[in-house]
C-alpha cells in the first residue's frame, strides 16, 4: 500500500473535522454515530477508525478546533500589555466578533459539549480544565487592575471574573440562536456600563 504523504494526511484530517462538525451541529453528539461522520467526510468507516478509536475523542478534536477558538481570543486579549480594563473590553469584543464571524451551527458546538460535559467524562474533564483557565485569566487582570489602583479595591475579583464568564456564555448562546431569535441591541454595552463602575478615579488616566 502507498504511504500517503503528510500533506494529504493533514488534509484528511481536516476532512474529518468538518464531516463531523457538520454532524455534531446539525444532530447532536448523541445521535451521531462514526458512520454518519465517515459519510460526510467521504471515507470509510474503517479509515475513519484509522485517525479516531471513538467518538468521544473525535469530537474532542472537534472542540480543539472549533471551539477552543473562543477561549484562546479571550485569553490573547487579556495577554497583552496595558491597562487592566482596556484588556478586559478587548477580550469580550474580540470574543463578539469572533462570534459574528461564525456560524449559528459551529456556535451550537459550544451548547452541545456544555450538554454533553454532564455524562462524557472526557468532554467534562476538557471542559473544566478549559473553564478554569478562563475564570482564572480574567480574576488575573483585574487582580492586577486592583493593585495598580485601576480598578476600585471593592471590586470582588472572583464575582467579578465570574460575571465576565456569565456574559461570554450568554455571547455564545445569543450567537447560536441567532437563526430564530433576531439579536435586539448589544449585550457589551451594558458591559462597558459595569467596567466603568469598576474604574478607580485615581486610575482614569489608566483605564482606558
Amino acid at each position: 500500500m502507498p504511504k500517503i504523504s503528510l500533506q494529504r494526511e493533514l488534509a484528511r484530517h481536516d476532512q474529518i473535522l468538518d464531516g463531523a462538525a457538520a454532524c455534531f451541529a446539525r444532530a447532536g453528539f448523541a445521535a451521531t454515530a462514526m458512520p454518519d461522520i465517515a459519510s460526510a467526510a467521504g471515507l470509510s468507516v474503517g479509515s475513519l477508525y484509522r485517525y479516531f478509536p471513538n467518538k468521544e475523542q473525535l469530537f474532542l478534536a472537534v472542540v480543539a478546533d472549533r471551539v477552543a477558538v473562543y477561549n484562546d481570543a479571550v485569553f490573547a486579549e487579556l495577554a497583552r500589555p496595558g491597562p487592566a480594563l482596556r484588556r478586559l473590553r478587548a477580550a469580550l469584543g474580540r470574543l463578539q466578533t469572533l462570534l459574528a464571524g461564525q456560524s449559528p451551527d459551529e456556535t451550537r458546538l459550544s451548547l452541545e459539549l456544555w450538554a454533553r460535559a454532564h455524562d462524557v467524562e472526557a468532554l467534562r474533564g476538557w471542559l473544566q480544565e478549559a473553564r478554569a483557565r478562563r475564570l482564572d485569566a480574567f480574576r488575573n487582570v483585574i487582580e492586577e487592575g486592583k493593585v495598580s489602583g485601576q480598578i476600585v479595591r471593592q471590586v470582588r475579583a472572583t464575582d467579578a471574573a465570574a460575571a465576565l464568564m456569565a456574559l461570554s456564555d450568554g455571547l455564545v448562546v445569543q450567537r447560536s440562536c441567532s437563526p430564530f431569535h433576531q439579536v435586539a441591541g448589544n449585550p457589551l454595552a451594558e458591559a462597558e456600563r459595569l467596567l466603568d463602575s469598576w474604574r478607580s478615579q485615581s486610575g482614569d488616566g489608566l483605564a482606558d
